[in-house]
């Protein structure tokens, strides 16, 4: 049973008994003013046990000045961070705190992997890459990896409030957050003050990466009912919409014309 190692996102924190029962005790608090494509996010004060709190949103100067003043003066119940921006690695470099990256494209072979794993305690791998290539990633990093396991997959971020525009070019009513259909594929959009957030409509399925040994296995709660969850931990059948995403589909592709020399 490896439910002592999953980190997840709180959405409601009533939902923090339920996971306690089931022996997950590694929370993670979406920053309040610091993320993007999250409806719920938390003041650090809001925070009411030991958790992480994430960090998922592109800064300008005011937001790291912002963030610093945060950092610095974080209470004891704070135990770790896990972020996209490499600016904060300077912010957080000599905090006494878990240090987490997650770079939602980016982490996707062992060499960049081990320069990052240089400067944080670990990070959370692509879920654009295959199971194989995680087992390898795995096998020849020099820290604990964290997969991500459970959850909508982020697909694009965009600063620019791209539901708001939409609206109102069009003189509609506006709809946050918003399903699209793109030549087929279908999308969940949610916009806030930083931006919009794209997620792929299908929450990924990825529970069998926790029969690999990681550090951690990332669950992302944003849009899911936390009842459907534990369902889903518990190997229980439900009616959710999922997929493997890439695990068993490779990314890579031969363009045509060119040589094969």
């Amino acid at each position: 049973m490896k439910n002592n190692k999953i980190l997840i996102t709180i959405n409601n924190l009533e939902d923090i008994d339920k996971l306690k029962e089931l022996g997950i005790t590694k929370y993670v608090f979406p920053l309040k003013g610091f993320c993007v494509g999250i409806p719920n996010t938390f003041l650090i004060s809001e925070i009411p046990c030991d958790g992480y709190i994430f960090i998922n949103r592109i800064l300008d100067n005011k937001g790291i000045d912002d963030l610093r003043e945060i950092l610095h003066n974080m209470p004891e119940n704070i135990k770790g961070i896990i972020f996209d921006d490499l600016g904060i690695m300077e912010l957080i470099k000599d905090l006494d705190i878990e240090k987490i990256l997650y770079l939602s494209h980016f982490n996707t072979n062992s060499k960049s992997v081990n320069i990052y794993l240089d400067m944080v305690d670990s990070v959370i791998l692509s879920t654009d890459i295959t199971k194989e290539e995680i087992e390898v990633i795995i096998k020849n990093a020099k820290k604990g990896i964290t997969l991500f396991t459970l959850g909508y997959t982020g697909v694009m971020y965009s600063r620019r409030l791209l539901i708001d525009n939409y609206s109102k070019f069009y003189n509609i009513e506006k709809e946050n957050p918003l399903v699209i259909d793109n030549t087929g594929h279908k999308f969940i959009v949610y916009e806030n003050d930083y931006g919009t957030y794209f997620y792929h409509n299908k929450i990924f399925n990825g529970l069998e990466l926790m029969e690999l040994d990681a550090k951690y296995y990332f669950v992302n709660s944003v849009f899911m009912n936390m009842d459907d969850i534990i369902k889903m931990l518990n190997k229980e059948d439900t009616e959710i919409d999922s997929d493997k995403g890439f695990l068993y589909t490779e990314t890579i592709y031969k363009l045509k014309g060119g040589s094969n020399d």
